[in-house]
């Protein structure tokens, strides 16, 4: 009898890798036992469903449950992954009925078990923490690349993260895929649990990532995502330094057409050396996503970021100058505790001093797991909401400008969906799944590849 499985994820692109390693792990045994991957979770033919889940807030613990929940409903066998678990209701797990197991982060030997029958014991308080994903479960062509993903074809498809663990690039339809350099968190910021979910940072060996690299390129991946917690800080738990610009150095030398680019960057050890050493790189998008999350130094101070606005603008001076087709991201938390008229002043100039491309703006709730939840001084809820409607109106105005400035010249990027005559494209300097696509007609495409999920075009908007 066939395994047949979906997966349903939930949360951020950091931990889709975890995802990527379940569903290659279950491929991995393709040649014991017939295996099915369906894009949809509620086909009738589905047996088991992955909830890939995610803890980070009381809203995503929510939506994890209310997924469950669902799936629970329709008689599906769940297996639950993520970052639910580390915090989780347990009086919520024991009430669903088809609740068949639970995945540890990175150690999967229980898939065996569920795949040839044998039941494992849920043992809750020995689950080690995880997170999760984007939901990318109906992308086109995905279960036709899965479905390459054989037994025999464990050193062309996927790549062996460690011992004989594999990962399944759910992403290469696409050009691009994750590549984590290390995981978890050494930071304290007040508003984030991270750090009690997952743990202290546990970074990767640089000769691990060179090969995985080798491993992105050889299937196809012209966009290599390089993701982390915190990514500035790579390599200090095992060199004793940071080491991602030495990294990156390594891989802008290995030959091949293809780029990178890199997430979070925390800000308070960037420095204007690292810039320097960014500017010398051929394969590195322009692309800088720094979340600095407010620029009050008061704010800053009580959420816990070691950092000033001078620290701040000068490298963003830099960027600005020296980077000429720079795109920055950024995001920010509104309402927090303390946060008074003059500080969120404050914010609204520094958004329109450096224009950003990429803003992610969030209302702050307290997290009873988090430092600031004890902080004095909260901002009513009505005035959070007002502050961020006038901040919604001050980056309408800052999109509409790059956008004008973009209509002027062609556009490079990727076909991410073909619907009738709508052709959605993601420009090449854009991330995937975090910053808008652009919608065009056939008409506007002035060269590339023919017509297909992945294809890289040359375009006007």
């Amino acid at each position: 009898m066939a395994f047949t499985f979906s997966a349903i994820n939930l949360g951020c692109s950091k931990n889709l890798v975890d995802l990527e390693f379940a569903i290659g792990e279950i491929l991995k045994y393709s040649d014991r036992t017939p295996i099915e991957y369906y894009d949809n979770p509620e086909d009738p033919e589905v047996d088991h469903v992955i909830v890939n889940t995610c803890g980070f807030l009381s809203s995503a613990r929510e939506e994890s449950e209310e997924t469950l929940r669902y799936y629970d409903s329709l008689g599906k066998k769940l297996i639950l992954m993520g970052c639910y678990v580390s915090v989780k209701d347990d009086a919520f797990l024991a009430s669903l009925k088809n609740l068949v197991s639970v995945v540890p982060f990175v150690s999967y030997s229980i898939i065996e078990e569920l795949l040839f029958g044998k039941k494992s014991k849920l043992d809750m308080s020995a689950l080690v923490r995880a997170k999760v994903a984007a939901k990318q479960a109906k992308e086109k062509k995905l279960s036709d690349y899965l479905a390459s993903i054989g037994w025999n074809q464990r050193g062309k498809q996927a790549f062996v993260w460690k011992w004989d663990e594999v990962r399944a690039y759910i992403h290469a339809p696409f050009g691009y895929e994750y590549l984590k350099i290390a995981e978890w968190c050494d930071n304290s910021c007040t508003f984030c649990i991270i750090p009690q979910i997952r743990g202290k940072q546990t970074s990767r060996k640089m000769e691990d990532i060179i090969k995985e690299v080798h491993s992105m390129l050889a299937n196809g991946i012209r966009e290599i995502q390089i993701i982390s917690q915190d990514t500035t800080r790579y390599g200090t738990d095992i060199y004793d330094e940071a080491r991602l610009f030495d990294l990156l150095e390594q891989i802008d030398a290995i030959p091949g057409d293809f780029k990178v680019r890199l997430y979070y960057l925390y800000p308070d050890i960037l420095t204007l050396d690292h810039l320097k050493r960014l500017k010398k790189l051929t394969k590195l998008l322009p692309y800088f996503d720094i979340p600095f999350q407010h620029s009050s130094e008061k704010i800053l101070k009580l959420m816990g970021r070691h950092y000033d606005r001078a620290h701040i603008e000068s490298f963003l001076d830099f960027i600005r100058s020296e980077f000429p087709n720079s795109f920055i991201r950024t995001s920010f938390i509104i309402g927090f505790p303390w946060e008074t008229k003059e500080d969120f002043d404050d914010l609204i100039e520094f958004i329109e001093r450096y224009q950003f491309e990429s803003v992610g703006i969030f209302q702050y709730h307290d997290e009873p797991l988090a430092a600031s939840s004890k902080l004095p001084n909260k901002v009513d809820e009505s005035i959070a909401k007002e502050r961020i409607q006038a901040i919604t109106v001050v980056l309408n105005e800052v999109y509409k400008k790059h956008y004008a400035l973009a209509q002027k010249t062609p556009q490079t990027g990727y076909i991410m969906n073909i619907e009738g005559k709508k052709i959605t494209v993601r420009r090449e300097i854009q991330a995937p799944e975090v910053d808008e696509y652009d919608e065009i007609t056939e008409k506007q495409i002035q060269s590339g590849e023919e017509l297909d999920i992945g294809a890289r075009i040359t375009y006007s908007l």
